[in-house]
């Protein structure tokens, strides 16, 4: 099956479960297309009685026919508008839904690859432009070939010339956009593909706006936009010549089709095969006959866009997980170890391997710090205890038992982590602490972020725990958003806790409080901690020491300083900092 046809089929089956209000949008189409070419016939009939002198015996049976005609017309148009793009709209919400529980099936590992602009163009964009297929394309494409049937049929019983006229021009009408499609479908593709890095530019530069400022590199930057919607405008501008040319050859065949039901109904009145009350009708019917064909034709220009956005759509939703989701075991909330054996890990197939052969364990309620220079698998190994990937080799084990014998879901519960990187939504800081256990309390917020030390400045916020925290957090400081976020862990209350940096936004004198907190708060629990301030380091029952993708030592701090080289060179630099 033709990648086109695969897409007719696709979107086709995303109408079924709205196949009573597609048929009520398909019999209002047929309603409207079918009034207005009654109502051109009668109009035409009616001036071929005043020109040729015919019988006018009949004319109020006609004028009250045009009236139910046009009324027909504009009920045919509603009911058409009404349930066609009732359809769209409930199909397009389907698909948004669909790509976000993909999206949230298949990250962190696909939402680190594709930027934030491409994501959004197949969740916004992409889908948009399908509202063209559902709304305008798919009624219309059975309307006109029942309706150009139907037509052909009736001038048979007129003049079988006539509606051999008929389907030659209708074959032609389709034949246009056919044979054009491969064309308009490819031209579709690179404005879709342009289209997405002029997103991903745009969105780069209204987000790092305050760097390129500051950094006085707007000017440097705009070149880059600039040459970003030249680009996109090329391919627009070759898809536009491409839209034209189809058009004109369309308007081509419409033109020549009048001209010749024009010649050829002349010929057969003259010829005296045609009451000459009939010839207004043929040249006004030729005008109109072919209008729901036109009209299709109009919109498979649009196709080509069309495709493309469904063919990136139907690849984001075919994306295969990294991690498969096959564990049955339901969450265990009780102290647990965590041991890592034997794994290595790359995060390309046959890339680089970030982890060889480490194997270490941590004991059911201990505090264990990994440290080691950039680039030595301190967050892997976070990454790896939150599964957002598996191990290419080896294993993780909780508590003993395999990580990928527990479901997703139960893993959630078990794993909770805090990171320098602390992303906070425009919503109130209450809701932002409130994603950490979705059912708690107002007092168990508050008793959350009074550990985490945050419900002093909180309630100092012009509006306390409702005030909104802006698009990533960015009216609270770095320090306030870090203490927002583990109040989120302390509520979510997992027996595994990963602190990546968490505290390093936090002042030397906040800091070390905040270590004492967290002491407290989490003794009971197993926390990795991912850390380079001596402070932390020195809070921690042991350290793990990486370097290069492997654990070079594992000790307290006093071991490791005695024997361990790669250790004091890192606490060397970090004295010297």
């Amino acid at each position: 099956m033709s990648d086109r046809k695969k897409n007719i089929v696709n979107l086709s089956r995303t109408i079924r479960p709205y196949s009573g209000e597609m048929s009520a949008a398909m019999f209002s189409a047929f309603l409207k297309q079918g009034s207005v070419i009654g109502a051109a016939a009668i109009t035409s009939y009616i001036a071929g009685i005043a020109l040729g002198k015919g019988d006018t015996g009949n004319i109020r049976l006609l004028i009250v026919l045009l009236a139910a005609f046009i009324l027909m017309r504009a009920l045919g148009h509603f009911g058409e508008m009404y349930f066609a793009h009732d359809v769209a709209f409930r199909v397009i919400r389907n698909f948004r839904l669909d790509i976000y529980n993909k999206l949230a099936e298949i990250a962190p590992a696909y939402t680190l690859r594709k930027q934030t602009g491409q994501i959004g163009q197949a969740f916004v964009a992409d889908v948009e432009i399908l509202e063209i297929f559902l709304a305008h394309t798919f009624s219309s494409f059975l309307i006109a070939i029942i309706l150009t049937v139907l037509i052909m049929i009736a001038l048979l019983f007129v003049n079988p010339i006539l509606s051999l006229l008929v389907i030659a021009a209708a074959v032609l009408l389709m034949a246009v956009p056919y044979k054009m499609g491969k064309k308009a479908e490819d031209r579709g593709r690179e404005v879709r593909e342009s289209l997405a890095e002029s997103n991903v530019i745009m969105v780069e530069s209204i987000q790092g706006i305050r760097e390129l400022v500051m950094l006085g590199q707007s000017s440097r930057r705009m070149k880059d936009i600039n040459s970003a919607m030249d680009d996109l405008y090329k391919e627009q501008y070759m898809y536009g010549l491409l839209k034209g040319k189809q058009s004109m050859a369309t308007q081509v065949i419409c033109g020549l089709f009048t001209a010749a039901v024009m010649v050829c109904a002349a010929w057969l009145v003259s010829a005296g095969q045609m009451d000459k009350v009939m010839y207004p009708v043929a040249v006004m019917l030729s005008t109109v006959i072919l209008g729901p064909v036109l009209e299709l034709t109009t919109v498979a220009q649009e196709l080509g866009v069309v495709f493309a956005a469904s063919n990136r759509i139907r690849a984001l939703l075919d994306e295969e997980p990294v991690i498969k989701d096959e564990g049955r075991l339901d969450a265990d909330m009780e102290p647990m170890s965590v041991r890592f054996e034997n794994v290595s890990f790359a995060y390309e197939p046959g890339g680089e391997e970030v982890l060889r052969d480490v194997s270490f364990d941590i004991e059911a309620g201990e505090t264990v710090v990994l440290v080691g220079h950039s680039g030595a698998g301190k967050s892997t190994c976070a990454n790896l205890i939150l599964r957002y990937w598996d191990p290419d080799e080896g294993r993780i084990l909780f508590g003993g038992t395999d990580i990928r014998e527990y479901s997703m879901e139960a893993l959630r519960h078990m794993v909770s982590a805090a990171s320098q990187e602390t992303y906070l939504f425009h919503t109130s800081v209450e809701e932002n602490i409130r994603l950490g256990r979705p059912d708690s309390t107002d007092s168990e917020i508050e008793e959350a972020a009074g550990k985490a030390n945050a419900d002093e400045f909180i309630k100092k916020l012009p509006q306390g725990y409702d005030t909104v925290t802006g698009e990533r957090g960015f009216r609270l400081s770095g320090g306030q958003k870090q203490r927002v976020a583990i109040a989120r862990t302390l509520l979510r209350d997992a027996p595994i806790v990963i602190l990546d940096e968490s505290v390093s936004n936090l002042d030397a004198e906040n800091e070390l409080y905040m270590q004492h907190i967290l002491a407290e708060q989490l003794k009971d629990k197993t926390v990795v901690m991912i850390a380079h301030r001596l402070s932390t380091i020195l809070s921690a029952d042991r350290i793990i020491v990486l370097e290069d993708g492997r654990p070079v030592d594992i000790g307290t701090h006093e071991e490791l300083n005695s024997r361990c080289e790669t250790y004091r060179n890192l606490i060397k630099n970090q004295m010297n900092d």
